[in-house]
């Protein structure tokens, strides 16, 4: 996805830590009149959650927009993770199903 976020200046460090702890990559920055306008790639994956990231740290004064840019393939040890809690919701629901362990 690519990134939009403005917020206040004084609020940069926090808006572009939080873009690199969710493994989003930095294109540019701009600070001009106050306000810093950040833009940057990252995984969809990663951004739910971000709208109240935000909110918090700016005050409610940060917005940020995404738009759909590529496709890439799940990296190995994520798609390891997700097909593992595929298979434990699966075998829960069997489970609740068929009255074992109820």
């Amino acid at each position: 996805m690519d990134i939009e976020v403005t917020a206040p200046s004084d609020c940069s460090g926090e808006v572009i830590q939080s873009i690199n702890e969710r493994g989003g990559k930095m294109k540019d920055l701009d600070i001009q009149e106050g306000l810093c306008h950040v833009t940057a790639s990252a995984p969809l994956q990663v951004m739910f959650g971000y709208t109240s990231f935000l909110r918090k740290h700016t005050s409610g004064m940060g917005t940020f927009t995404m738009e759909f840019s590529q496709n890439k393939p799940v990296e190995p040890h994520i798609q390891e993770q997700l097909i593992a809690d595929y298979r434990e919701t699966k075998a829960y629901k069997n489970q609740q199903s068929s009255g074992i362990g109820v």
